[in-house]
């Protein structure tokens, strides 16, 4: 909901709880479509946040997880208590208010995917809205809640330099998760977009995620013969 094509305003959700509504919702259909295979979820981003909420609402019904530069805590240079209190009081009386857009700078090292996605018509270059940072505050709130309730096996992909998605949210749910499996790799110097990156690193990327779901597949197939 108001991102890409979907419907609604430009960056406005009334809950962030939607999010994962529509993602189970997905999974559903997918699990009706194709109830053989196992389930596994990707996120990157604020993608990572719907993904760890979404595996924490039906811990048993995945085979695995991965997050690509995932939103897990909030970067200490915006979410200072001064801001934050400012955000909660013009929430109440303009939410709609724009906030500081992203820096197409900080998406990538690789200057055509960095290109790509300042003209791409799909990608919202306005401010973020206020009342949107509130959603992402609770969302971070309740991720903190719901990490040490996880237990599916976990990989984890962050660059060292990503100045969207703080890299110490990454530490913190290696840290936090009570999972048996679970794989943090780091890309120095990497941005955030991590499989949009130079080719070297998204090469990279590319083949540690499909190497891990190989994996899990496999060991999910033989789970399911047992």
């Amino acid at each position: 909901v108001g991102h890409g094509q979907s419907e609604g305003d430009r960056m406005v959700v009334s809950d962030f709880h939607v999010f994962i509504r529509d993602s189970l919702q997905h999974i559903d259909l997918m699990k009706k479509e194709h109830p053989e295979l196992p389930i596994l979820i990707l996120g990157h981003s604020m993608g990572g946040a719907i993904s760890i909420l979404t595996a924490s609402e039906r811990p048993s019904e995945f085979s695995g997880m991965l997050l690509i530069s995932p939103l897990v805590v909030a970067s200490p240079e915006v979410a200072t208590p001064i801001k934050v209190f400012a955000a909660k009081v013009l929430n109440f009386v303009l939410p709609n208010l724009s906030l500081g857009s992203i820096d197409p700078n900080a998406i990538s090292r690789n200057k055509k995917e960095m290109e790509s996605y300042t003209s791409d018509p799909l990608v919202y270059h306005g401010g973020m809205k206020v009342s949107f940072v509130i959603q992402l505050m609770n969302a971070i709130a309740r991720i903190e809640r719901a990490l040490p309730k996880l237990t599916l096996p976990i990989l984890v992909l962050h660059g060292s330099s990503d100045k969207l998605c703080d890299i110490k949210g990454s530490y913190l749910l290696m840290d936090t998760v009570q999972s048996q499996d679970k794989t943090l790799k780091v890309y120095e110097e990497a941005y955030h977009a991590l499989h949009k990156e130079l080719p070297e690193v998204s090469t990279s990327v590319f083949t540690e995620i499909l190497t891990w779901i190989g994996q899990k597949v496999s060991a999910a197939g033989e789970t399911s013969r047992t």
